[in-house]
């Protein structure tokens, strides 16, 4: 396998042993590496048309008040896709989603999925999100809570992550655009899993490479300049484990963090983890 069979956002990835089990990994990026359009587009707004009409009230939901940053949304949307990619069929809105929230409209047309936290009761909260690819949790639970509380079951999180990413996402300024990635290693590459699915049966270190996927999340953030809220882009691409042939100083880097997060009972525990490790450590 040749090194240009591993995707550029390997390189990306923390991969930390910890402690601490949690980073920001926070960098600032331009304008024009706010979203990324790939050869999946097509595929993945069919995946969201899909999933909007069928599931609608669980990738989808708004609070009340939420309509102006959801126009603002739109209009930031529309305007990077005129000025950055010109190129693309913009999709015809759905039968009858003429009086869609706008943060839908917008969502329909990006690869990414869109959140938009903003300033209530005190903390900033999930108050609207167009939400077709998720990593193991459900919009209906989380929509109105706070940071804090969204990430409430994640091990390890308010001790090291909650007040820095509180104190974030109070002074982001206007105008910053700020990036992230996460990883994880699923038996499979569904882009909808708002649950844990049953792991699959007889992976070994023989196979691991073929039949495991790594899943990252790209995910920025930035300040809406006329309603003040923050727009929360999350982005997931895979990889099959196997690229990983080609990058040996990832392997290794990822073998010790996937080792780390399993001894401090970290949400990065990948499945099969001992499959993972094994064939990890024989990449050379």
């Amino acid at each position: 396998m040749s090194r240009g069979d591993a995707p550029s956002w390997l390189d990306e990835l923390v991969l930390e042993p910890g402690p601490p089990w949690h980073h920001m990994g926070l960098r600032a990026v331009d304008e024009a590496a706010w979203l990324v359009v790939d050869d999946r587009r097509e595929a993945e707004l069919a995946e969201k048309a899909r999933l909007l009409a069928q599931r609608h009230d669980e990738v989808f939901a708004a609070l009340d008040g939420t309509g102006p940053a959801g126009d603002e949304t739109l209009a930031l949307i529309t305007g990077w896709l005129a000025r950055h990619r010109p190129d693309l069929v913009i999709p015809r809105p759905a039968p009858g989603a003429a009086d869609a929230h706008p943060l839908e409209v917008a969502g329909r047309q990006v690869q990414e999925d869109l959140c938009l936290m903003d300033r209530r009761d005190g903390a900033t909260r999930l108050v609207a999100a167009s939400l077709c690819f998720p990593t193991h949790w459900r919009l209906r639970d989380k929509i109105g809570g706070s940071a804090a509380a969204i990430h409430g079951p994640v091990p390890h999180y308010r001790e090291e992550l909650a007040p820095r990413v509180d104190r974030f996402l109070e002074r982001i300024p206007a105008g910053r655009i700020s990036v992230r990635r996460n990883w994880g290693v699923h038996d499979h590459d569904t882009l909808f899993v708002p649950e844990h699915p049953s792991p699959r049966p007889g992976i070994t270190a023989d196979d691991a490479g073929e039949r495991l996927w790594l899943r990252s999340e790209r995910q920025t953030l930035r300040r809406l300049p006329e309603t003040g809220a923050v727009l929360f882009t999350i982005r997931v691409q895979f990889a099959r484990l196997g690229v990983l042939a080609a990058r040996p100083d990832v392997a290794r880097r990822l073998a010790a963090a996937a080792r780390g997060a399993a001894a401090a009972g970290t949400d990065r525990v990948p499945a099969h983890l001992d499959a993972v490790c094994a064939w990890l450590d024989r990449v050379r």
